[in-house]
Parts: structure tokens; C-alpha cells; sequence
């Protein structure tokens, strides 16, 4: 994680730092529940982002064509990024096996085969020092 998150060139933070008491194996009773709830908040902020390109009157996909850039598009940005497996600061839970904010069926029955090769980390991170999305001063 370390390393990945070291190599990602659009977003630095000043710290990040794993908690080992947090880290779950897929056999651990908690590993199931922990990665549900990640991605239900990943599905909950997507959702919001709908939400919120619905009240602005999208409605339809024939009209992101005619879409002028502002709140708007940058709302659209970000939902795509999420749906994308794009990793950014609005990440909850992160797949680096799949490059994805859920886990496929194949993953998840991977998991069930091979619970012990499979691991969850919550990552801590400190203040944000730069991103191409939100420059900071």
C-alpha cells in the first residue's frame, strides 16, 4: 500500500501511515463486514453524486453533451473517477487487486477459496499536500 500510494503522482500526502492493529487477513471473522461497509460508503457517495446531477436537471445521458463546465462537470468528474476505479480522496475502500472501489463476483469468491491470501488495510493518512484535483496553497 505504502509503495502504491508512494508511486501516485496526482495525489501527495504529507503522511500516511497504516495502524496494525486495523489490518484484517480474510480469515478474520471482522474481514466481511469491514469490506461491505467500505464499499456501501463508496456506494453511498456515488449515489450522493447522482443525487446531486439530478437536483442540478440531469437527466438524461443525451444531455452530458451539452453540459458547460462548472459544478456540474466537475460533480460528473468525480462520480466517474469512482466508477472508474480511479483512486482519490473521496475513497473509502480501495481494490488494489482490481484497481476498484468494489470487488468483483470473481474476487469475492476468490476470497471465499483463498480467505488467507487476501488482506484489508485501512490507510491513515495526514494533510493533503497536493493533487491535480485540489491544488493546495
Amino acid at each position: 500500500m505504502e509503495r502504491y500510494l508512494a508511486g501516485n503522482q496526482l495525489i501527495t500526502y504529507a503522511d500516511f501511515f497504516v495502524r496494525v492493529e486495523e489490518v484484517l487477513n480474510g480469515t478474520d471473522a471482522r474481514f466481511q463486514h469491514v469490506l461491505e461497509h467500505g464499499m456501501a460508503a463508496n456506494s453511498a457517495f456515488a449515489r450522493r453524486m447522482l443525487d446531486h446531477l439530478k437536483e442540478e436537471g440531469v437527466t438524461t445521458l443525451e444531455q452530458l453533451l451539452g453540459l458547460q463546465q462548472g459544478y456540474v462537470t466537475k460533480v460528473l468528474h468525480t462520480l466517474t473517477h469512482l466508477l472508474d476505479g480511479f483512486i482519490g480522496i473521496d475513497s473509502v475502500f480501495y481494490n488494489l487487486v482490481e484497481d476498484s472501489h468494489w470487488a468483483s463476483d470473481g474476487l469475492l469468491k476468490a476470497l471465499q477459496d483463498t480467505a488467507g491470501e487476501y488482506w484489508l488495510v485501512p490507510v491513515r493518512t495526514g494533510k493533503l499536500e497536493a493533487s491535480v484535483l485540489h491544488p493546495v496553497d
